[in-house]
Protein backbone atom coordinates (compact mmCIF):
# COMPACT_ATOMS: atom_id res chain seq x y z
CA UNK A 1 0.00 0.00 0.00
CA UNK A 2 1.40 3.34 -0.93
CA UNK A 3 0.53 6.39 0.95
CA UNK A 4 1.53 10.17 -0.54
CA UNK A 5 2.32 13.00 1.20
CA UNK A 6 0.65 16.36 1.50
CA UNK A 7 -0.65 18.21 -1.89
CA UNK A 8 -0.38 15.11 -3.65
CA UNK A 9 -2.07 12.14 -4.96
CA UNK A 10 -1.55 8.33 -5.45
CA UNK A 11 -0.46 9.21 -8.79
CA UNK A 12 2.30 10.20 -7.87
CA UNK A 13 4.24 7.28 -6.67
CA UNK A 14 4.46 6.57 -11.01
CA UNK A 15 6.20 9.93 -11.27
CA UNK A 16 8.88 9.27 -13.50
CA UNK A 17 12.88 10.21 -12.02
CA UNK A 18 13.87 13.58 -13.82
CA UNK A 19 16.58 14.89 -12.22
CA UNK A 20 20.22 12.91 -11.18
CA UNK A 21 21.72 12.75 -7.95
CA UNK A 22 24.99 14.36 -8.43
CA UNK A 23 27.27 12.70 -11.00
CA UNK A 24 25.50 9.40 -10.61
CA UNK A 25 23.40 7.98 -13.23
CA UNK A 26 19.55 9.27 -13.00
CA UNK A 27 16.94 6.02 -11.57
CA UNK A 28 15.50 4.74 -14.84
CA UNK A 29 11.71 3.97 -12.83
CA UNK A 30 9.33 5.27 -10.80
CA UNK A 31 8.13 3.68 -7.41
CA UNK A 32 5.65 2.02 -8.98
CA UNK A 33 7.34 0.35 -12.18
CA UNK A 34 10.33 -0.52 -10.06
CA UNK A 35 7.65 -2.82 -8.28
CA UNK A 36 5.91 -3.89 -11.83
CA UNK A 37 9.99 -4.64 -13.27
CA UNK A 38 10.39 -6.92 -10.19
CA UNK A 39 7.30 -8.92 -11.41
CA UNK A 40 4.87 -7.37 -8.75
CA UNK A 41 1.27 -7.56 -9.98
CA UNK A 42 -1.10 -4.62 -10.38
CA UNK A 43 -3.89 -6.57 -8.25
CA UNK A 44 -0.91 -6.35 -5.49
CA UNK A 45 0.12 -2.68 -5.32
CA UNK A 46 -2.16 -0.82 -3.83
CA UNK A 47 -2.51 3.47 -3.77
CA UNK A 48 -4.68 5.43 -1.64
CA UNK A 49 -5.26 9.17 -2.45
CA UNK A 50 -6.87 10.73 0.58
CA UNK A 51 -6.62 14.24 -0.09
CA UNK A 52 -9.85 15.82 -2.30
CA UNK A 53 -8.47 18.04 -5.42
CA UNK A 54 -9.28 20.91 -3.59
CA UNK A 55 -7.20 19.73 -0.54
CA UNK A 56 -4.43 18.97 -2.74
CA UNK A 57 -4.66 23.12 -4.20
CA UNK A 58 -4.25 23.72 -0.62
CA UNK A 59 -1.73 21.75 1.52
CA UNK A 60 -1.64 24.40 3.99
CA UNK A 61 -5.25 23.54 5.53
CA UNK A 62 -4.60 19.80 5.73
CA UNK A 63 -3.74 17.97 9.07
CA UNK A 64 -4.54 14.45 10.80
CA UNK A 65 -8.37 13.65 11.57
CA UNK A 66 -10.78 11.68 11.78
CA UNK A 67 -11.92 11.52 8.29
CA UNK A 68 -8.44 10.60 6.65
CA UNK A 69 -7.78 8.02 9.27
CA UNK A 70 -11.38 6.78 8.86
CA UNK A 71 -10.74 6.20 5.42
CA UNK A 72 -7.58 4.54 5.21
CA UNK A 73 -8.43 2.11 8.04
CA UNK A 74 -11.34 1.02 5.58
CA UNK A 75 -8.77 0.86 2.93
CA UNK A 76 -6.74 -1.55 4.98
CA UNK A 77 -9.82 -3.77 5.47
CA UNK A 78 -10.74 -3.51 1.69
CA UNK A 79 -6.89 -4.84 0.69
CA UNK A 80 -7.10 -7.05 3.02
CA UNK A 81 -10.55 -8.76 1.83
CA UNK A 82 -9.13 -8.05 -1.93
CA UNK A 83 -6.15 -10.32 -1.40
CA UNK A 84 -7.37 -12.82 1.40
CA UNK A 85 -3.72 -11.83 3.24
CA UNK A 86 -4.07 -10.96 6.95
CA UNK A 87 -1.48 -8.46 6.80
CA UNK A 88 -0.11 -5.26 4.43
CA UNK A 89 2.99 -3.46 4.04
CA UNK A 90 2.56 -0.34 4.19
CA UNK A 91 5.24 2.58 2.16
CA UNK A 92 4.18 6.09 2.86
CA UNK A 93 5.51 9.73 2.28
CA UNK A 94 5.40 12.95 4.35
CA UNK A 95 1.89 13.18 5.39
CA UNK A 96 0.99 9.99 4.65
CA UNK A 97 3.60 8.67 7.35
CA UNK A 98 2.09 10.26 9.97
CA UNK A 99 -1.84 10.16 9.06
CA UNK A 100 -0.47 5.92 9.13
CA UNK A 101 0.70 6.17 12.40
CA UNK A 102 -2.18 7.98 13.92
CA UNK A 103 -4.44 6.10 11.70
CA UNK A 104 -3.51 2.38 12.53
CA UNK A 105 -2.87 3.59 16.62
CA UNK A 106 -6.43 4.80 16.68
CA UNK A 107 -7.83 1.60 14.59
CA UNK A 108 -6.47 -0.55 16.29
CA UNK A 109 -4.93 -1.73 13.04
CA UNK A 110 -1.20 -2.47 14.13
CA UNK A 111 -1.64 -6.33 13.82
CA UNK A 112 -2.23 -5.59 9.96
CA UNK A 113 1.12 -4.47 8.98
CA UNK A 114 4.20 -6.31 8.67
CA UNK A 115 6.43 -3.72 7.71
CA UNK A 116 5.94 -0.13 7.45
CA UNK A 117 8.22 2.41 5.33
CA UNK A 118 8.19 6.11 6.33
CA UNK A 119 9.74 8.05 3.53
CA UNK A 120 10.69 11.84 4.84
CA UNK A 121 7.88 11.78 7.43
CA UNK A 122 7.51 14.31 10.18
CA UNK A 123 7.40 12.08 13.37
CA UNK A 124 9.28 15.22 15.26
CA UNK A 125 7.24 17.45 13.73
CA UNK A 126 8.19 20.62 11.23
CA UNK A 127 10.63 23.23 13.07
CA UNK A 128 9.35 25.40 10.17
CA UNK A 129 6.11 25.83 11.80
CA UNK A 130 7.64 27.15 14.94
CA UNK A 131 7.46 30.14 12.80
CA UNK A 132 3.87 30.16 12.31
CA UNK A 133 2.99 28.98 15.46
CA UNK A 134 0.83 26.04 17.33
CA UNK A 135 -2.68 27.29 16.14
CA UNK A 136 -2.35 30.00 13.19
CA UNK A 137 -5.61 29.44 11.17
CA UNK A 138 -3.85 30.56 8.11
CA UNK A 139 -2.04 27.25 8.58
CA UNK A 140 -3.39 24.84 10.58
CA UNK A 141 -0.85 21.81 8.62
CA UNK A 142 1.52 23.44 11.89
CA UNK A 143 -1.03 22.98 14.41
CA UNK A 144 -0.28 21.04 17.74
CA UNK A 145 -2.91 18.82 18.83
CA UNK A 146 -6.45 19.24 19.25
CA UNK A 147 -7.70 20.09 22.78
CA UNK A 148 -10.10 17.92 23.19
CA UNK A 149 -9.61 15.06 20.33
CA UNK A 150 -5.87 13.47 20.83
CA UNK A 151 -6.18 12.44 17.40
CA UNK A 152 -6.53 15.65 15.69
CA UNK A 153 -3.12 17.43 14.98
CA UNK A 154 -0.20 18.93 13.09
CA UNK A 155 2.93 19.36 12.65
CA UNK A 156 3.77 21.54 15.35
CA UNK A 157 6.88 20.01 17.54
CA UNK A 158 5.42 19.11 21.17
CA UNK A 159 6.62 22.34 23.29
CA UNK A 160 6.58 20.39 26.49
CA UNK A 161 4.20 22.04 28.18
CA UNK A 162 1.53 20.55 30.27
CA UNK A 163 -1.69 22.26 29.27
CA UNK A 164 -2.77 21.36 25.65
CA UNK A 165 -3.61 25.03 25.61
CA UNK A 166 0.26 26.10 25.01
CA UNK A 167 1.03 23.94 21.95
CA UNK A 168 1.03 20.33 23.38
CA UNK A 169 1.67 17.87 20.96
CA UNK A 170 2.21 14.07 22.20
CA UNK A 171 2.34 12.38 18.29
CA UNK A 172 5.58 14.81 17.58
CA UNK A 173 7.09 14.67 21.13
CA UNK A 174 8.56 11.86 23.04
CA UNK A 175 7.50 10.97 26.17
CA UNK A 176 3.89 9.33 25.64
CA UNK A 177 2.72 6.29 24.13
CA UNK A 178 1.54 8.16 21.32
CA UNK A 179 4.75 9.24 20.45
CA UNK A 180 5.66 8.69 16.77
CA UNK A 181 9.45 8.56 16.82
CA UNK A 182 8.82 5.91 19.24
CA UNK A 183 6.64 3.77 17.79
CA UNK A 184 8.30 0.51 16.76
CA UNK A 185 8.85 0.03 20.58
CA UNK A 186 5.21 0.04 20.93
CA UNK A 187 4.70 -1.97 18.10
CA UNK A 188 7.14 -5.20 18.24
CA UNK A 189 5.01 -7.56 15.58
CA UNK A 190 5.60 -4.57 12.56
CA UNK A 191 9.17 -4.28 11.16
CA UNK A 192 10.27 -0.46 10.67
CA UNK A 193 12.30 1.24 7.98
CA UNK A 194 13.03 4.97 6.94
CA UNK A 195 14.30 7.14 3.69
CA UNK A 196 15.33 10.39 3.79
CA UNK A 197 17.14 13.50 2.87
CA UNK A 198 18.95 15.08 5.73
CA UNK A 199 19.74 18.74 5.09
CA UNK A 200 18.31 18.54 2.28
CA UNK A 201 14.91 18.14 2.58
CA UNK A 202 13.08 21.39 1.59
CA UNK A 203 10.52 20.49 4.01
CA UNK A 204 12.28 19.59 7.52
CA UNK A 205 15.51 21.61 7.23
CA UNK A 206 14.56 25.30 5.29
CA UNK A 207 14.10 27.27 8.75
CA UNK A 208 17.17 28.46 10.78
CA UNK A 209 15.76 27.27 13.97
CA UNK A 210 15.84 23.55 14.80
CA UNK A 211 18.31 23.37 11.90
CA UNK A 212 20.67 21.24 14.11
CA UNK A 213 17.74 18.52 14.40
CA UNK A 214 15.87 18.93 11.68
CA UNK A 215 17.84 16.19 9.99
CA UNK A 216 16.47 13.60 12.80
CA UNK A 217 13.07 14.53 11.97
CA UNK A 218 12.01 11.77 9.89
CA UNK A 219 13.67 8.78 12.12
CA UNK A 220 12.39 6.58 14.28
CA UNK A 221 14.29 5.91 17.95
CA UNK A 222 16.24 2.76 17.30
CA UNK A 223 14.77 -0.06 18.47
CA UNK A 224 15.17 -4.31 17.80
CA UNK A 225 12.68 -3.63 15.00
CA UNK A 226 14.32 -1.12 13.30
CA UNK A 227 15.81 -2.33 10.48
CA UNK A 228 17.46 0.30 8.71
CA UNK A 229 17.18 4.06 8.35
CA UNK A 230 18.78 5.44 5.47
CA UNK A 231 19.85 9.13 4.02
CA UNK A 232 19.57 9.43 0.39
CA UNK A 233 19.88 13.06 0.73
CA UNK A 234 22.51 14.73 -2.27
CA UNK A 235 22.60 18.25 -3.85
CA UNK A 236 21.69 21.93 -2.55
CA UNK A 237 21.20 22.14 1.28
CA UNK A 238 17.88 23.58 2.03
CA UNK A 239 18.19 27.08 2.33
CA UNK A 240 17.59 28.80 5.71
CA UNK A 241 14.43 30.57 4.90
CA UNK A 242 10.65 30.43 6.20
CA UNK A 243 9.19 27.21 4.23
CA UNK A 244 6.10 28.21 2.31
CA UNK A 245 3.36 25.99 3.52
CA UNK A 246 1.13 26.72 0.55
CA UNK A 247 3.46 24.86 -2.60
CA UNK A 248 3.57 21.69 -0.83
CA UNK A 249 3.77 19.71 -4.14
CA UNK A 250 5.87 16.95 -5.55
CA UNK A 251 6.95 19.32 -8.31
CA UNK A 252 8.55 21.99 -5.87
CA UNK A 253 12.39 21.71 -6.73
CA UNK A 254 14.31 23.58 -3.85
CA UNK A 255 16.79 21.97 -1.79
CA UNK A 256 18.28 18.87 -2.55
CA UNK A 257 15.74 18.26 -5.37
CA UNK A 258 17.00 21.13 -7.11
CA UNK A 259 20.15 19.06 -8.17
CA UNK A 260 19.91 15.49 -6.51
CA UNK A 261 17.55 14.24 -3.36
CA UNK A 262 15.48 16.27 -1.25
CA UNK A 263 12.44 16.09 0.22
CA UNK A 264 10.16 14.98 -2.88
CA UNK A 265 13.00 12.86 -4.71
CA UNK A 266 13.44 10.84 -1.64
CA UNK A 267 10.71 9.04 -2.91
CA UNK A 268 10.54 9.79 -6.46
CA UNK A 269 14.00 8.08 -7.09
CA UNK A 270 13.88 5.58 -4.02
CA UNK A 271 12.13 2.76 -5.95
CA UNK A 272 14.63 0.14 -5.74
CA UNK A 273 15.57 0.83 -1.66
CA UNK A 274 11.81 0.62 -1.22
CA UNK A 275 11.49 -2.37 -3.48
CA UNK A 276 14.82 -4.17 -1.09
CA UNK A 277 13.24 -3.04 1.86
CA UNK A 278 10.16 -4.98 1.31
CA UNK A 279 11.23 -8.12 -0.55
CA UNK A 280 14.13 -8.87 1.76
CA UNK A 281 15.91 -9.08 5.09
CA UNK A 282 17.78 -6.16 4.73
CA UNK A 283 19.69 -4.12 7.35
CA UNK A 284 21.01 -0.86 7.86
CA UNK A 285 22.72 -0.16 4.45
CA UNK A 286 22.33 -3.08 2.92
CA UNK A 287 19.07 -1.97 2.12
CA UNK A 288 20.62 0.17 -0.52
CA UNK A 289 22.77 -2.29 -1.93
CA UNK A 290 21.07 -2.12 -5.18
CA UNK A 291 21.15 1.60 -5.11
CA UNK A 292 23.70 3.00 -7.71
CA UNK A 293 21.80 6.63 -8.28
CA UNK A 294 23.49 8.26 -5.37
CA UNK A 295 24.94 8.52 -2.24
CA UNK A 296 23.08 6.17 0.49
CA UNK A 297 24.19 6.52 4.21
CA UNK A 298 23.38 5.25 7.36
CA UNK A 299 20.75 8.11 8.67
CA UNK A 300 22.06 9.93 11.54
CA UNK A 301 19.81 9.59 15.06
CA UNK A 302 20.59 11.71 18.20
Amino acid sequence: MFLHGNGDNALSWAIKPHINSEHYPLAPASVYHSFKQANYNDCELFGLTYLSTQQQSSPQYNYHDTNKQQMLARFINDVLAYTGKSQVNIVSHSLGVSLALSSLTKHQQWSKVERFVAVSGALRGLSSCLYMGYANALAPTCGSQHISDQYTFGFYPDSGAISPLWGQNKWTGSKTPLSMRNMPKQQLGTRFYTVSAGLHDQIHCTSTQGRGQCSASPLFNQNSNVYSQLNLGSGSLAAELDFDFSDLSPYNLSGGDLDGIGHFNSKINSGVVLLQMLSSNCQGIACASSYPYGPAVVASNP
